[in-house]
């Protein structure tokens, strides 16, 4: 087994036993709304969007990078990077 399937593997059930042991019932207010839900699933949905705000900032900052690269190569200059 590789490395990255035992770290999986472990997160995947860290990411478990977080769920079970967090059942309990918060309100979320947020201007007009009002909701009830496990306090879990508020960890993990702002885990989760996160993630995607991380990889998606790491993803704009790779295409810039990209960018510069391409256009210093076409005028003949050592890219800055």
């Amino acid at each position: 087994m590789s490395a990255k399937t035992i770290v999986f593997i472990v997160l995947a059930i860290l990411i478990v036993i977080f769920t079970i042991q967090n059942t309990q019932v918060i309100n979320i207010k947020f201007f007009p709304w009002e909701k009830s839900i496990p306090a879990a699933l508020m960890l993990l949905s702002t885990l989760f969007i996160g993630i995607i705000l991380g990889w998606l900032l790491t993803r704009t900052t790779d295409y810039s990078r990209r960018k510069r690269k391409v256009k210093a190569e076409e005028e003949g200059k050592k890219p800055i990077i």
